[in-house]
């Protein structure tokens, strides 16, 4: 018996209708006053119950069906933390992370995480919260220059030329291969400096 495929969601419709529930609950699960905070930064009115909480964010979906529920979390949290709010930054990040189904919202959630954990890089936990994010992103193929050019930058001032010739020789490839000419010959200019010392 063949299935009408117009009535039968596919496995990323039912895995990202999975994400906004889940996105739901913990979005619920925060006080008023951070839920009030992501409503701010996200631009959406987020109600106090869960129930309230999924109709909103299925219609979110419905008009921004290439965001994906990790992607809202871990772009909010950029915005937060930026402000300076980084306890919640540093939750949205995380949940964003845990949410992540695909590479690219994963590479965004640790991009996330170690833009709100550099802000703070003077506090040691923070310092190696930002070089786990970073080479995660980095691992997972991001094509930013954020975490290359900051790795490049803490690896040369600690002394550690080795390391930034490798993130430098990353960033090269990956931005090549991403059609980011420019940025790549920026790093291609770092590594030819590293080389020369």
């Amino acid at each position: 018996m063949e299935r009408d495929s117009h009535n039968a969601p596919d496995e990323n419709t039912t895995r990202s209708a999975d994400g906004w529930a889940a996105l739901a609950t913990f979005l619920a699960s925060l006080t008023n006053k951070d839920r009030a905070r992501v409503s701010s930064y996200a631009a959406l009115v987020l109600p106090d119950d869960e129930e309230s909480i999924v109709a909103v964010l299925s219609a979110y979906a419905a008009e921004n069906p290439t965001v994906t529920p990790s992607a809202l979390l871990a772009t909010t949290g950029a915005g937060v933390g930026a402000e300076g709010g980084l306890d919640l930054a540093r939750t949205l990040g995380r949940a964003a992370l845990n949410l992540a189904e695909e590479t690219e919202d994963r590479q965004l959630a640790h991009v996330s995480l170690a833009q709100t954990h550099f802000r703070n890089r003077r506090d040691e936990a923070d310092l190696a919260g930002f070089i786990e994010h970073c080479r995660a992103a980095v691992r997972d193929g991001h094509a930013g220059t954020f975490c290359y050019e900051r790795l490049a930058v803490l690896y040369e001032y600690r002394g550690e030329r080795e390391e930034a010739m490798e993130i430098t020789r990353r960033a090269v490839e990956v931005l090549e291969a991403a059609g980011d000419p420019r940025s790549a010959d920026r790093f291609r200019k770092r590594l030819d400096r590293l080389l020369r010392k």
